[in-house]
């Protein structure tokens, strides 16, 4: 029988580890991934019997389930439930990219909410569950995988039933809406500890008309129960579609960093054409107060975006707390030396760093001026960098 130097240290040692992380590595071998499955289950087994983790990180699953069948699948699920089950002190757990069905992916964080309720302060969940299958993926196991307003349904916890949770770093998903939206009328009086909530929003893995989408009200009463909470938000989308910014963030959100991500699609591409100019950007921003809390804002933007210099300078100076700026756009990149001529004359007082990027550039001399410009800004005290590529 073949021997395996991560189980014989398993088997001896497992009682005081106290943190794991297990990843898999791509394979295409049949014989290797069979392999692997194997061992994964019977360290978990281990794992399972005779230890007590901190922390715990399980990493690339997705990329074994393309590859697996059925059965096998469900014996990988059974053993993680089973290890969740029989942990009591996990601090922090992390699941990216595992992909797992809808039902299995609630099940798991209920099991991990029974077991690690007191203890649990950071929960990180990057594509933990698996929303439109991928063409490798078996057939018998493909219809199981996708998401459908039916499913979508199924509840995880809330966060609320984590009482130590500080951190969650998670993708705007239907277990996201579930774990935060308010869970009745009831007036609370117990504070939460939730002070950083890391949130992905991305197009290319679900459309938005699969979320009801979280209100006002349900940020105020999050709020509320966790009165020191802050909001990473970092959108990511091909449609520039105002529509969405719209969705994701809503008034009483509290947002100290905003990442705005908006690739060309071919359409666009073609014809220079975009629905979300930064304007409608700012002026959503600005009617959500945003402004309030934001302390760093990333906009990126592979088309040029004619309005900068009438847009942005309004919007930093309504900006009491923002810190750090960066700015990347396509040539011909109009209005940035405008932009920062304004802030020679009346600079925002919070500002203190600023990263201007301009993509697809024919010809760098052209922006000489803007090099002197960074320097002269940062010889009174806001440090600019221009970079172009």
């Amino acid at each position: 029988m073949d021997t395996c130097p991560v189980i014989e240290t398993a088997q001896n040692d497992c009682s005081v580890f106290q943190h794991v992380v297990i990843r898999y590595i791509e394979c295409k071998e049949k014989r290797l991934i069979k392999s692997w499955c194997r061992y994964f289950k019977i360290f978990l087994r281990i794992l399972t019997s005779n230890s007590q983790l901190i922390s715990v990180v399980f990493l690339s699953l997705s990329k074994c389930f393309e590859h697996i069948d059925t059965a096998t699948y469900a014996h990988i699920y059974r053993a993680i439930f089973d290890f969740l089950g029989s942990q009591h002190l996990l601090e922090e757990v992390e699941f990216s990219f595992c992909s797992f069905r809808l039902h299995d992916g609630v099940e798991l964080l209920r099991k991990l909410t029974e077991n690690s309720r007191e203890s649990l302060t950071v929960l990180i969940l990057r594509e933990f569950i698996r929303y439109e299958p991928m063409d490798k993926v078996i057939s018998s196991f493909q219809d199981s995988l996708v998401i459908s307003p039916s499913t979508a349904t199924q509840s995880p916890p809330s966060i609320f039933d984590l009482p130590n949770l500080t951190t969650l770093e998670i993708d705007y998903s239907s277990i996201f809406e579930n774990m935060v939206a308010r869970q009745s009328t009831t007036i609370q009086t117990v504070k939460y500890c939730l002070s950083e909530i890391i949130l992905d929003y991305r197009t290319e893995i679900i459309p938005m008309e699969y979320f009801r989408g979280l209100t006002s009200s349900d940020w105020r009463f999050l709020k509320t129960l966790c009165p020191d909470l802050q909001v990473e938000l970092n959108i990511y989308t091909y449609s520039s579609s105002r529509r969405e910014v719209e969705f994701v963030i809503a008034p009483n959100m509290p947002i100290t960093r905003l990442e705005y991500l908006c690739g060309a699609s071919d359409t666009e591409s073609e014809s220079g054409a975009s629905d979300m100019e930064s304007a409608a950007l700012l002026g959503h921003l600005l009617a959500c107060k945003t402004n309030d809390h934001l302390v760093s804002l990333v906009f990126d933007c592979d088309l040029n975006i004619p309005d900068l210099a009438s847009t942005f300078p309004p919007f930093l100076q309504a900006c009491r707390k923002l810190q750090e700026l960066q700015v990347s756009v396509a040539y011909p990149a109009n209005g940035v030396d405008l932009l920062m001529q304004s802030w020679m004359e009346n600079r925002p007082e919070s500002l203190e760093k600023v990263r201007i990027i301009i993509t697809e550039i024919e010809e760098k001399n052209e922006y000489a001026n803007l090099m002197s410009l960074a320097s002269e800004l940062t010889l009174r005290g806001l440090n600019v960098t221009v970079n172009l590529y």
